[in-house]
């Protein structure tokens, strides 16, 4: 094939040296079909017509990936940002219900695999998407959930009549949807708000890919091919072609697993720098110096064998799965303990109640979730691309995860075993966040072999879905103590309103606190206390719970000093 100007010419036919124009954009693209070609009135065999965005010209980047892939971001964003608006929401999800119902049901005739069960769990989602069509004002995580318990358990009978080799894989999606069936129905505010987000960020995800597709596209023939292609095909191939050079992958495996050569003395500077950097935030926690303790996040190197899980998760590889798995478990193990030995050994840790390095890691909650995956993505993309390589401690700071360690030993010496649960929970919720965001990422950029074999898809399933339980079960603990913060945090500010509205123009100044059943008002300045009554009343229609208020008065004193042209002041 050569190119003379613009136009596209078959190889294989005389070709005239006279350059021609540019072919305009709509024009056809034509091949050169031998003699009588010349005749305007017709078109040659072969000849290819293309779309308005896909003539030659400039600029290439106008295609139809580019255009979809902008307005799927811009769909995702505002599924982000957008408020509860459940009319949409639900119109939305009974949509998507009611497809996959028709889809799994015309998957299973044509396969020739019809049965009761299949057809139930289709009937399921079916019946669902019908529900939230119908004015019957249902709440949706409530029509959600009912039918993933449901689905959930046709899932595990089926699993039980399945062979050995894919009981495992039925078990653990009948787990699945059963655990967020029963999330949806317990944690109605919080399900929502996580599919609001999970939603949103994959369709701006997806949108990106088709925008990087689109924009890789430098040739006629290259935006045609895409602009003939559907999103999810575009996709697809984009993610074949992300493949990262052998050379690359070799310098990666490297650097995250611990083989030969010189696995010895891999091994060695791993433990050397994991008990120094525990000992380091074990110091740093007991004398509450945040620091210091930003210094044991630099130097532990517990980063290394998570992203190796992770790597090998997207990989299939098996081996160097468990090993990663198994150093990491190991790693942990001697952190606890060398942080307990410290403790131990120093003659006083303090008051732990006072120290805010322990008080800040013992009651995480579901933003200590978002941080650890959006750092763990950030982890992920450094460690594949060299340029922001050193952007890697960064990261380190971001997610913690040697510091929860030290705290759990250290609660432990000191008997406090509420928040000893607490700091692991912390470590659990980075650690199973920061494995899942680095699959997904070594997935986008070429560090994983899609698609893969069967057995390296069916270890890539099982290994993310068991992240996936893991996560929804961490998710829970951290709901219920993010829906008291929120819920603490919304009364502390209506209350605030209601005692602003109650002072109006008063030139008292007022603070405002809330415990388990008081409500401390402090009003400061000269001037005459409102009706406390009726703030009693306005209070009580803002609080859905008993309470005490206790309304205080602090005088203050005005002094004047003055002085002047033979003042005394």
């Amino acid at each position: 094939m050569r190119r003379m100007g613009g136009m596209l010419l078959l190889a294989g036919r005389a070709v005239d040296d006279r350059r021609s124009p540019p072919p305009r954009r709509g024009a056809t693209i034509a091949a050169v079909a031998g003699p009588g070609d010349d005749d305007p009135g017709t078109e040659p065999a072969g000849t290819k017509r293309l779309g308005p965005l896909s003539a030659g010209g400039e600029p290439r980047w106008l295609n139809l990936a580019t255009i979809q892939g902008t307005l799927l971001v811009a769909a995702g964003a505002s599924i982000v940002a957008s408020p509860t608006r459940t009319d949409l929401w639900s119109i939305a999800l009974a949509v998507l219900l009611l497809s996959w119902a028709v889809l799994d049901a015309l998957r299973q005739v044509l396969a020739r695999r019809v049965g009761p069960l299949r057809l139930a769990q289709a009937a399921v989602l079916g019946v669902a998407g019908i529900v939230l069509l119908l004015p019957l004002e249902l709440d949706i995580t409530l029509v959600l959930g009912v039918a993933l318990v449901l689905r959930g358990s046709f899932d595990a009978v089926r699993a039980v009549r399945l062979g050995p080799g894919r009981r495992s894989d039925g078990i653990q999606a009948a787990v699945l949807e059963l655990l967020l069936g029963a999330m949806a129905l317990i944690l109605p505010e919080t399900v929502a708000l996580g599919v609001r987000a999970v939603v949103g960020t994959a369709a701006m995800l997806g949108g990106l890919v088709l925008v990087g597709a689109g924009l890789r596209a430098d040739t006629d023939e290259e935006v045609a091919a895409i602009d003939a292609e559907s999103a999810s095909r575009v996709t697809r191939q984009w993610l074949r072609r992300q493949r990262i050079p052998t050379e690359r992958e070799a310098e990666l495996c490297d650097a995250l697993y611990f083989e030969q050569p010189g696995r010895a003395a891999k091994l060695m500077s791993f433990w050397v720098m994991m008990v120094l950097a525990t000992a380091i935030a074990s110091f740093a926690i007991i004398q509450d110096s945040t620091a210091v303790v930003i210094g044991a996040m630099l130097v532990a190197p517990l980063m290394t064998p998570i992203m190796g899980a992770a790597a090998a998760t997207v990989n299939g590889w098996l081996g160097r799965f468990a090993g990663s798995m198994a150093l990491s478990a190991a790693a942990v193990a001697v952190a606890v303990v060398v942080a307990w030995l410290i403790a131990a050994w120093l003659p006083s840790v303090g008051d732990l109640a006072t120290n805010a390095q322990i008080a800040s890691r013992v009651e995480p909650s579901l933003l200590d979730l978002c941080i650890a995956v959006a750092a763990g993505a950030a982890g992920a993309y450094a460690t594949v691309d060299p340029r922001v390589s050193s952007s890697l401690s960064g990261v380190a700071v971001a997610v913690a995860l040697v510091p929860p360690l030290a705290v759990v030993g250290i609660t432990v010496q000191a008997g406090s075993w509420d928040d000893a649960g607490g700091a692991f929970l912390l470590f659990g919720t980075n650690f199973v966040s920061i494995l899942l965001a680095g699959a997904l990422v070594f997935a986008l950029t070429g560090f994983a072999r899609v698609p893969g074999t069967p057995e390296q898809q069916g270890h890539a399933r099982r290994v993310l879905r068991s992240a996936l339980i893991t996560a929804v079960l961490i998710a829970v603990p951290l709901s219920l103590t993010s829906e008291e913060i929120w819920t603490s945090a919304t009364e502390q500010g209506e209350v605030e309103q209601v005692v602003g509205d109650w002072l109006g123009e008063s030139d008292l100044r007022s603070t405002v606190r809330l415990d388990d059943e008081d409500v401390v008002v402090v009003l400061e300045g000269i001037g005459e206390v409102p009706d406390t009554a009726a703030l009693d009343r306005q209070v009580g229609a803002v609080l859905d719970r008993p309470y005490v208020l206790d309304v205080r008065l602090v005088p203050a004193e005005q002094i004047y000093q003055g002085g002047g042209p033979g003042g005394s002041g």
